[in-house]
Formats: C-alpha cells, sequence, structure tokens
C-alpha cells in the first residue's frame, strides 16, 4: 500500500530507487524502510544523511527517479486536490 502522506511516498518511493539501483542492503534502502516502518523523525534524518554522502550523480539519479515516480502517481495528486477525493469528478 501506498503511503498517503507527501514524506511518506517520498521515503517509499527514494526507497524503491535505492533498492533498485543499489540493492536491498544499501544503507540507503535500509534507512528508507525503517523510516516507513517505524515513522521517526529521526529515521527520516538518517534517509537524509544517507543521501548526502551519495555522490552527486548517485543522488541525482536516485532523486530524479523518485520524483518520477511521485509525479506520475495521479492517484496520490488527486488526492490533495480540494475537493477532487469527496465528489470524484472535477467542478
Amino acid at each position: 500500500m501506498q503511503p498517503s502522506s507527501p514524506e511518506g511516498r517520498f521515503l517509499a518511493a527514494i526507497g524503491r530507487a535505492a533498492t533498485a539501483r543499489l540493492g536491498a542492503d544499501h544503507p540507503l534502502a535500509l534507512a528508507a524502510r525503517e523510516a516507513l516502518e517505524q515513522q521517526s523523525p529521526a529515521r527520516a534524518a538518517r534517509v537524509h544523511e544517507v543521501l548526502a554522502g551519495l555522490s552527486e550523480a548517485e543522488r541525482e539519479e536516485l532523486l530524479s527517479a523518485a520524483h518520477r515516480e511521485m509525479r506520475e502517481d495521479l492517484a496520490a495528486i488527486w488526492g490533495f486536490l480540494p475537493g477532487a477525493a469527496q465528489s470524484g469528478r472535477m467542478h
């Protein structure tokens, strides 16, 4: 199930990107998974620390992949539009 909060969606997306590109045992993939499971500000901060420690090229690739996933998730975007989720149609 996709997290509903923007923070959760980011952590899930960056975790999937890290797993796909760096492997499931990479510190970034592990940190993202822990942050999602424990929903702790300290765990989320750890994700950002690991991201900051990557090379610029790796970081840009991962953030680009996560951003692409988030912007293409139309159901999540629709859910954040005022009134859209309740009515199911445009006004």
